[in-house]
């Protein structure tokens, strides 16, 4: 196989469709030669994208990236499926061209005759769905378990609440024991009183 002039990488623009949103991909053009090659961008869809650089001079041994911006689109094409196609046209540019010129339109690289190549590489058009916003099977799962873990608590506090009452009224308990206990050693040694009294009468 040839070597071509031009490395591109990836192989293919990926867009993120979402339906009245922008999305951009890029790709990487890498010039191994020894000379500057000029490239140009063509799209069988010019009113729907925006390329940035559309097309340029590459320095030798040197890489340029390019942004493909895809406009907002009102709906999703059928079966997410997308027909546009993109061409990248390479060039090496002539020893006599003015760098500092915009050799794609005055030097005419890129019309074909005999004694010029022109290599052409063909780009293909791919949608990926944007991830979700609804909540995943992990994320549900997680919330039924904070919510259970949420109810064992108020299960818990309410445990908590009853045996702060039955311990209060515990201690109510002991201590109206503890007064009984009491008046009953009062009313005991009044007894004994009374009887130490009566005997030595």
């Amino acid at each position: 196989m040839d070597k071509q002039l031009l490395e591109v990488h990836p192989k293919e623009l990926k867009f993120i469709f979402e339906v009245r949103k922008q999305s951009s991909c890029s790709i990487q053009l890498t010039n191994n030669e020894l000379h500057y090659v000029a490239f140009k961008v063509k799209t069988t869809n010019a009113q729907k994208y925006c390329v940035r650089p559309n097309k340029g001079v590459i320095n030798p041994l040197s890489n340029c990236e390019v942004t493909f911006t895809m406009q907002a689109q009102k709906m999703a094409p059928p079966d997410m499926k997308c027909k546009d196609k993109f061409l990248i046209q390479s060039t090496i540019v002539p020893f006599e061209a003015n760098l500092h010129e915009d050799l794609t339109s005055t030097y005419n690289l890129f019309e074909k005759n005999g004694s010029k190549n022109i290599e052409e590489r063909r780009l293909g058009t791919i949608l990926v769905k944007a991830e979700s916003t609804s909540p995943t099977i992990e994320t549900l799962r997680v919330e039924v378990s904070n919510q259970s873990k949420d109810t064992e608590i108020e299960e818990l506090k309410l445990k908590i609440t009853e045996l702060d009452r039955k311990l209060h009224e515990a201690e109510i308990s002991i201590s109206k024991l503890e007064e009984d206990k009491a008046r009953i050693r009062k009313f005991k040694s009044q007894q004994k009183n009374c009887m130490v009294s009566c005997s030595i009468l």
